[in-house]
Order: C-alpha cells, then sequence, then structure tokens
C-alpha cells in the first residue's frame, strides 16, 4: 500500500495548493468569473486542483479508499501552512494543536486501521448502492434545509459540509467504476449505477462548493470538506465496495476517535487567522 499512500500524499498537496490559489485571486476583490478566466494565477489553481485529482484517482485505482480518503484530508494541513507562508502569520498555540491534531488524527487511523483490498470483491449492487446514496444524499439536503436563509457564514458552512459529504460518495464511485473497469467490460460498467451516480455527484458538489465560497472565506468552506469527506468515504468503501479496515472492537474504537479529532482538528484550524480575509480588519 505504499503507492497509494505516497500518490494519495502528492493529491492533497496539489489539492492543498489549488485551493489556497484559487482563494488568493478571489480574496477581497469582487471579481467576476470572466475577470477570472484572465487571471494566470486562478488558472494555476484550477491546474494543481487538476493534479490532486489525477493523483487521487490513480490511487483509489490502486488501493483502497479507506486508506485514500484519510490521506486526502491533510489538504486542510498543507492549504493552511502554505497560507499561513503567504500572510506570513505566526501560528498560536491553537493553530499549532489543530494541525497536530489532523495529523496525528491520519496517521493514527491508518496504522491503527490497516486499510487494505477485499481481492475479488464485487462492488455493492444497485439496492445497496442506491440505499446508500439516498442516506448520503438526505444528509446533505438537511443540512443545506437547516442553513436557509441563516446569514452567510450559516450557508457557507453548511453548503460545504454538504459539499463534503458528495465528494466523499464521490470518491466511492470513482473507487466502484475502476474496479468494474479492471474486471468487466465497459458496457457492463454502464449497466450498473456507478458512472451515474460519479458524474451526478461531481457535478453536485462542485456547485455545492462555489455556493460555500459565497462568503469569500476560506476558512467557512475548506475544513467543513475536508472533516466531512473521509468520514462518508471510509463508511461506505467498507459498507459498499468492500475495502476494509482492522474492526475489532479496539481497533474500532481508535478508529472513530481518530475521525472525530480530525472533525474537531479542522474546527480548531477554521479559527485560524491565517484563513482570514486580507480585507478583513486585523
Amino acid at each position: 500500500m505504499v503507492w497509494p499512500a505516497v500518490l494519495s500524499v502528492f493529491g492533497a498537496l496539489a489539492l492543498g495548493v489549488g485551493w489556497i490559489l484559487q482563494h488568493w485571486v478571489v480574496d477581497g476583490t469582487d471579481r467576476r468569473f470572466l475577470e477570472l478566466l484572465r487571471t494566470p494565477l486562478w488558472w494555476g489553481g484550477i491546474a494543481a486542483m487538476s493534479v490532486g485529482q489525477t493523483f487521487s484517482g490513480i490511487a483509489l485505482q490502486k488501493g483502497p479508499i479507506t486508506l485514500v480518503a484519510p490521506l486526502l484530508s491533510t489538504d486542510l494541513l498543507v492549504a493552511f501552512l502554505l497560507r499561513a507562508a503567504l500572510v506570513r502569520h505566526r501560528p498560536p498555540r491553537a493553530d499549532v494543536i489543530g494541525a497536530l491534531g489532523v495529523a496525528a488524527a491520519v496517521i493514527a487511523f491508518v496504522l491503527i486501521g490497516g486499510p487494505h483490498v477485499t481481492r475479488g470483491h464485487e462492488p455493492a449492487g444497485l439496492w445497496a448502492s442506491v440505499l446508500g446514496t439516498v442516506i448520503v444524499a438526505g444528509l446533505a439536503l438537511a443540512l443545506l434545509a437547516a442553513g436557509f436563509a441563516r446569514g452567510v457564514a450559516v450557508v457557507s458552512v453548511t453548503s460545504a459540509l454538504a459539499a463534503g459529504l458528495l465528494y466523499g460518495l464521490q470518491d466511492v464511485a470513482t473507487r466502484a467504476c475502476l474496479i468494474m473497469l479492471q474486471r468487466h467490460p465497459a458496457q457492463l460498467l454502464l449497466a450498473t449505477v456507478w458512472p451515474y451516480l460519479f458524474l451526478g455527484t461531481a457535478v453536485v458538489s462542485v456547485l455545492l462548493t462555489q455556493r460555500a465560497f459565497r462568503s469569500e472565506r476560506l476558512d467557512y468552506a475548506l475544513p467543513p470538506i475536508a472533516a466531512s469527506q473521509p468520514a462518508v468515504g471510509v463508511v461506505l468503501g467498507v459498507a459498499l465496495i468492500g475495502d476494509r479496515l482492522d474492526l475489532t472492537s479496539p481497533a474500532l474504537a481508535v478508529e472513530a476517535a481518530c475521525l472525530a479529532l480530525l472533525v474537531l482538528s479542522a474546527a480548531l484550524l477554521s479559527r485560524s487567522a491565517a484563513f482570514e480575509s486580507r480585507a478583513a480588519p486585523r
């Protein structure tokens, strides 16, 4: 599992850089979309995100989502470090604790959980995949309803959480498609729900991410996505794809604690002054 881990880390690095470059262009400005299209730095962010998605796709082809999803969540740590360097932010103790918490949660999860692939296991059938989709979509809709007309900050955070849920579902659909293509003809894949689920979640999650950026605050968008995406990816990866973790009682308790620590650390990092808008008063 060395190569999937390495590819996931490189993917997280590229994604973190992409997040920051795109946000740096619009931070504190009123640029319209057509203006962004004429900005090389914005295109640099798009290119970095594309590279990150490519690395994550290859990692999902070679390794279990239970390994790839947690490692990809370290894009939050990369984004924090890069943003802090750009704005010359000296991290206080809370920022250091949040950053270390993210790193420790991911490392401990991978070491304790021992993610691995179940050889010969086929992705779940129609009804199981539909049930998983309905549950995730229901949670996303509940979040959007909770944030409806509650102010820009709440709308941004709830939209980001919903986007993260769908990104996790997209990761699962990606891995399912790759497994099917490795073992069966392409026409058989088209007879399953997975390619359509991949396309649907890809479109809706991007739209929700843009909705989360309405506040032009990276701290309202990136940490919720980084916290919710791996949780959904891990749970559905085990339930629908057949990727495995150590599910003995002690290991399961530690794995749950690691996911909780990841969420808490992401919330702590989201309060960092490094993520504040450059237009905000200091």
